[in-house]
């Protein structure tokens, strides 16, 4: 059969699962598994009702004839009670909901087996111990009472073997694992043949054996139903490890409830059989491994169980650290102290102060063992994201990069990262503004989106809730439950560092943008100066000189010999004032540079430059008006400074584009030295190299970067590097 395919992963078989994990994934799928008899729903039904019905009836007997609640829960009737009710209703579910699973059958035939057998020894007690020793069904009692409780052990193999579909795992070696069961249930039926009208050695311990039948038939028989129990429990905890390496995710996960469940019904188990007989931790236990097997099979999506276990690894292990700690060293300080006066308070405060300071440093070494032995992959994740963390305090951070390790720990490389600013808004690593993808933008539609707040746990609701930012990741099936919270929680250190990070940037570009606009903005008022110079005082000079000197001519002849001198010196001052006008215009923003851009103006402004200076390169295309006057000033001050410290020496200036940018520069053969003024808050500096901090301030203005070299001796150089984004 060819696999089907969901979110780029195969499906698993539907024959290999329940009927719930088969609903989880698809609830348009038809199972090929048959629906079954409908008689089957109904027997089972009316078995769960009569082990109900029978069980109370028991209970109702037992407690006439003096039953108390210490024995219910310290005797095998609280036991018997709990799985002849429990297990037929679990059956008749699993058969409702899934009839081909032959799981239903084991667990109803075992509660009834059970109901059979709290019945039979609460008649046989209340007929022979409460009663006078007659009375109807006593000896049918007895018997049954004797072997009714060999089914369900006999049958407990099934339940690990057929778990949890109710078919055993792909091999043929697993049929053979099912003969254990054939064994012990036919010891049974030999105890069952051999004991009538032997009546139980609880009820009746000197009753005699059925003539002809040795005693050690009996033990026998029950020795092969013991050793057979034994060994196809083993194989069937063998078959539940193969499915838990072998299985699709969903069975493994039914398989983790599985074997938690056991587990804890064993630990249980042992604890009521040797810490505390009387409290009842046996019938504890048995509940717990009941409501873990309905949870496995019908409810295993309802709890993260990998964090379960994980959690009860950890909490149990610093449990019994904590407790030996402090019983070690109660025991050696009372040693010590014996002969104080409060020796034994003394021995007692200190030993619980090592104990709770011991908690807390071992969790995360716990934790970190429990997560390499039992959830590598987990372990895998927070080590990769923890070593991370530890080289940001030596290593300057990469913007992205954070986003590369988590991409990394989480195996997922469309993960998406966004930080929260202050304001609500999302920027990504590098602070450029951002928006939560689409699902169509993403290659897998099935995707997770998680708002992380401080301290990495999730929780964030918003920037007044403490939100770092967003993470879009794929989405997490149930077997890698608490992975995503665990890297999250490792990662809480370095996601408020790029946040931070992405903060300062966006901070650093609003300070760029700013002081961008305003380069434009002076540049915007020296062209309206300029403007005004040319178009108000400049015009009105040159047309008061025209004027003048067509009134002289005018009237030429009649002027005397002192008003032709004076009107002479007038327009010569007023064409010097029209220069010196034109002359601080052209050193505000030269005309070329507006109308023909940075090229020509820079071969202008060569070209009046002292003799000595060569231009070596010339920019091919315009640029933008402010980035084109940063070149232009540049230029202008080195040529400055060149004829103030550098006369006679040579003199190049160069222009040239590349991929990022314009680069101008200006190189002198002078002396050197010098050196670009500090840069400090308040009037600007008026002391050396004050202009080329100016000059510096505007470059940074526009995103570029002044370069000064000027070695003692010489030569110097002044290079602009400049952003043409």
């Amino acid at each position: 059969m060819t696999p089907l395919v969901v979110d780029g992963l195969p499906r698993p078989d539907p024959r290999e699962m329940t009927a719930p994990a088969r609903l989880s994934l698809s609830r348009g799928v038809d199972s090929p598994v048959g629906n079954g008899l409908p008689w089957q729903r109904w027997f089972l039904w009316l078995l769960a009702a009569g082990s109900v019905a029978g069980t109370a009836l028991a209970v109702v007997v037992a407690v006439r004839d003096g039953l108390t609640w210490d024995r219910f829960v310290r005797g095998d009737l609280g036991l018997s009670t709990v799985l002849a009710v429990a297990l037929p209703l679990l059956g008749a579910t699993i058969a409702h909901r899934e009839p081909s699973n032959r799981l239903a059958w084991v667990f109803s035939i075992t509660g009834a087996s059970r109901t059979v057998f709290t019945l039979s020894t609460v008649w046989a007690d209340h007929i022979y111990l409460t009663g006078t020793g007659t009375g109807p069904g006593g000896p049918v009692a007895s018997w049954l009472s004797l072997w009714s409780r060999l089914p369900a052990p006999a049958l407990a193999p099934l339940l690990l073997l057929w778990f949890p579909a109710g078919r055993l795992p792909p091999g043929r070696r697993w049929r053979l694992a099912q003969l254990p069961v054939a064994v012990a249930l036919a010891a049974v039926v030999i105890v069952a043949a051999l004991s009538w009208p032997y009546r139980g050695p609880r009820t009746l311990p000197e009753a005699p054996t059925p003539p002809g039948v040795a005693p050690a038939i009996v033990v026998v028989a029950f020795a092969v139903v013991v050793a057979a129990v034994l060994t196809g429990l083993s194989l069937g905890l063998a078959s539940l490890i193969s499915r838990l390496r072998h299985a699709v995710p969903v069975v493994r996960q039914q398989v983790k409830w599985q074997l938690f469940g056991g587990a804890a019904g064993v630990v249980l188990n042992l604890a009521g059989d040797v810490v505390a007989p009387r409290a009842g931790l046996n019938l504890a236990g048995t509940l717990v491994t009941v409501a873990v097997m309905v949870l496995a099979i019908e409810r295993y999506q309802l709890w993260n169980v990998d964090r379960l276990i994980n959690r009860t690894l950890v909490y149990g292990t610093l449990t019994i650290l904590a407790a030996a700690t402090y019983v070690g060293c109660a025991a050696g300080l009372g040693l010590l102290t014996a002969g104080l006066a409060h020796g034994r308070s003394v021995a007692v405060a200190c030993a619980t102060l090592v104990a709770a300071a011991l908690v807390s440093p071992a969790r995360r070494t716990v934790q970190t063992r429990i997560d390499r032995w039992f959830d590598r992959r987990r372990f895998d994740a927070v080590d990769r994201v923890r070593t991370y963390a530890d080289r940001l305090g030596t290593t300057p951070a990469v913007p992205g990069e954070l986003r590369d390790v988590l991409a990394a720990a989480l195996r997922d490389p469309e993960l998406v990262l966004l930080f929260t600013l202050d304001d609500g808004r999302l920027v990504d690593a590098t602070g450029a503004p951002a928006e939560v993808p689409a699902r169509e933008a993403t290659r897998t539609a099935r995707r997770l989106t998680s708002r992380v707040g401080r301290g990495g746990d999730g929780a964030g609701r918003g920037p007044a809730a403490g939100e770092l930012g967003v993470l879009v990741s794929r989405w997490f099936p149930p077997h890698e439950g608490g992975l995503l919270d665990a890297v999250l929680a490792a990662a809480a250190l370095p996601l408020e560092y790029a946040r931070l990070q992405a903060e300062l940037r966006v901070q650093l570009a609003a300070v760029q943008a700013s002081r961008g606009r305003i380069v434009a903005a002076a540049d915007a008022e020296r062209r309206r100066i300029e403007r005004n110079l040319h178009d108000g005082a400049q015009q009105r000079l040159v047309a008061l000189a025209v004027r003048l000197r067509a009134e002289q001519r005018r009237h030429g002849d009649a002027l005397d010999a002192t008003a032709g001198p004076l009107l002479d010196l007038a327009v010569d001052e007023l064409r010097a004032a029209v220069e010196d006008l034109r002359a601080l215009a052209a050193g505000l923003l030269p005309a070329a540079l507006a109308s023909e851009g940075l090229g020509p103006a820079l071969r202008e402004l060569v070209d009046r430059a002292p003799a000595g200076v060569r231009l070596l390169g010339l920019p091919d295309h315009r640029h933008g008006p402010s980035l084109e006057a940063t070149g232009w000033f540049v230029v202008a001050e080195g040529l400055a400074n060149a004829a103030k410290h550098a006369s006679g020496a040579w003199v190049t200036v160069a222009a040239s584009c590349h991929g990022s940018g314009l680069t101008v520069a200006v190189v002198d053969g002078g002396a050197g030295g010098a050196v670009i003024g500090p840069d400090t808050a308040g009037p600007p500096a008026t002391g050396a190299g004050s202009g080329l901090r100016g000059l510096a301030d505007r470059v940074e203005g526009c995103g570029g970067r002044l370069v000064l070299t000027s070695p003692p001796g010489g030569p110097t150089e002044l290079r602009a590097e400049l952003p043409c984004g």
